[in-house]
């Protein structure tokens, strides 16, 4: 079905890759009206965006002009209070969210509350993703709340230089990579690190299973699972969660087998870094009054941005996960009946086509519309999506701030030969092996040394960050994930790199300049 008229952007830091018709139906849709509701009840600057999808999957959204009068004032509210609302009222609704998405168990209703649970789901899904963006647009205007503060005051001498005063917080993406960090310790202490370092993670897992010592190691990674299993490479509801590949937490533990650190002398450090230029700047400010309202705007901003990693782990991961649970328990029920060869089968379907089917119940086969659709996904991650459809986005339309350094600025990339100009996201200089890595499935390609390149990334991907030597990814901005977790990890970073992935050839010798952007292909 072809999309509304206007300009539809493809954004390929968030969807690299065509989505499957139930995820594009079921969260797509949820994370738009999420974004719309949240944007109106902040008063922002923007009015979120309508998504749609196109010639097999690939994702689009239509940005919107707000149907409300901006205020910056409730804006800038929200932003400061941000961190008390979370622990009050966000968190504990979304963790309300997901427990009922959890306690679903639709394959054994009758169709008509097996229809009512379907709609409950599909309520409960946009409810989690207005919470998630209630939280994460405040996050961002706060961080531009201290930068606008800071520059006002003091100038700037680089735009990373406000933000250095939020590097070295406390977040669960930390405290996850720390948690792998002490299961390879324990892997040593047990005198089992060869076992991970020898063996492929799921012949690995095996040979654990059959030690005494294994097994303990082994509790330890279901530990690390039931609390972060709900990670995924992707958003994408048909993708596994890392709780259905458990091998890959052993690819994590082997890259800290192969470059031993100590993660928590570290984060030690940063924190001490971050308190001693917090008391140089406020030494530099003059009157108590300015000084302790300056030191009380960076205590709210920091309480914010620790959220910035810290609610995934509360909203999308565990939701998503639940998400995931309970359509996979709606594709038992239509393989129980006959409609579909397996469970995994019903992502082909969209949003309606499953209310139909679950309320009709022991209808007509659906086998040859899911080998359509897979047909048509398959087809569509051969093809590059277009950067846009309809009208070229107006290249002077003015972008928030916190979106611009967010997403990157349109025209930041170039290439040059073997230069490759991106924007610099993490100081520091490197050369390495490049390894161009497309998701978890190539994480056992990643050696400890190696240089990243890939498309975007998600938590996910932050327990490779402690072993690589420098980080290169074709989107994203200052303040991009990728970007964030480099500069705790004091990882050399290029970011919004664009061609990246295509440029530089898997194994090659590079040298990637944090500071300045640059990435340059030294040898094949």
């Amino acid at each position: 079905m072809p999309l509304p008229e206007g300009t539809w952007t493809h954004d390929p830091s968030h969807y690299p890759e065509p989505m499957s018709a139930l995820s594009a139906g079921v969260w797509f849709w949820a994370m738009g009206h999420g974004i719309r509701a949240a944007a109106r009840e902040l008063r922002a600057p923007f009015g979120g965006f309508d998504t749609g999808t196109v010639d097999g999957g690939w994702a689009y959204e239509r940005e919107l002009e707000p149907g409300w009068e901006p205020d910056a004032a409730v804006l800038g509210a929200a932003a400061l209070e941000v961190a008390g609302r979370w622990e009050r009222e966000y968190r504990p609704a979304s963790h309300a969210i997901t427990a009922e998405l959890r306690a679903m168990r639709p394959w054994r209703d009758p169709p008509a509350a097996a229809a009512t649970a379907y709609a409950r789901l599909l309520e409960l899904v946009r409810a989690q993703w207005r919470l998630h963006f209630l939280t994460v647009i405040p996050v961002h205007a706060a961080r531009e709340l201290l930068h606008d503060a800071y520059v006002e005051r003091f100038g700037k001498r680089d735009e990373l230089e406000p933000y250095r005063l939020l590097e070295g917080l406390p977040n669960e993406t930390l405290e996850a990579d720390e948690e792998l960090w002490r299961i390879a310790e324990q892997a040593r202490a047990l005198d089992l690190a060869d076992l991970v370092l020898e063996l492929p993670a799921p012949d690995a897992m095996a040979a654990l299973g059959r030690l005494h010592d294994g097994r303990e190691l082994l509790a330890a990674v279901g530990e690390h699972l039931r609390r972060y299993g709900g990670r995924a490479r992707l958003h994408e509801l048909s993708e596994p969660r890392q709780a259905d590949q458990p091998h890959l937490v052993l690819e994590s533990v082997r890259l800290f087998l192969e470059h031993p650190r100590d993660l928590p002398a570290e984060r030690a450090r940063r924190v001490g870094e971050r308190e001693r230029l917090e008391a140089e700047v406020l030494s530099r400010i003059d009157g108590t009054a300015e000084r302790e309202s300056f030191g009380a705007l960076l205590s709210q901003v920091s309480a914010a941005v620790e959220l910035e990693e810290t609610h995934a782990y509360h909203i999308d991961y565990p939701g998503l996960a639940a998400t995931r649970e309970a359509l996979l328990g709606f594709g038992a029920r239509l393989v129980a009946e006959g409609r579909i060869d397996g469970r995994e089968d019903v992502f082909h379907l969209t949003r309606e086509e499953l209310g139909a089917a679950v309320a009709a119940g022991w209808g007509a086969g659906l086998q040859d519309l899911v080998a359509r659709r897979a047909g048509e996904r398959a087809e569509a991650r051969r093809r590059r999506p277009e950067p846009f459809l309809g009208p070229p986005p107006a290249h002077d339309a003015e972008v928030p701030a916190m979106v611009a350094k967010f997403y990157g600025s349109a025209g930041s990339a170039g290439r040059d030969g073997e230069l490759i100009a991106g924007t610099g996201a993490s100081s520091g200089e490197a050369t390495a092996v490049a390894r161009v890595v497309r998701g978890p499935e190539d994480f056992a390609r990643v050696s400890a040394g190696e240089i990243l390149v890939c498309t975007t990334t998600t938590p996910a991907w932050t327990p490779l960050f402690p072993s690589l030597a420098g980080l290169v990814t074709d989107t994203g901005g200052i303040l991009c994930h990728a970007a964030v977790v480099a500069r705790e990890y004091g990882l050399p970073a290029v970011v919004g790199a664009a061609v990246a992935t295509q440029a530089v050839p898997d194994g090659a010798l590079v040298h990637v300049d944090g500071g300045t952007g640059a990435v340059r292909v030294l040898r094949d």
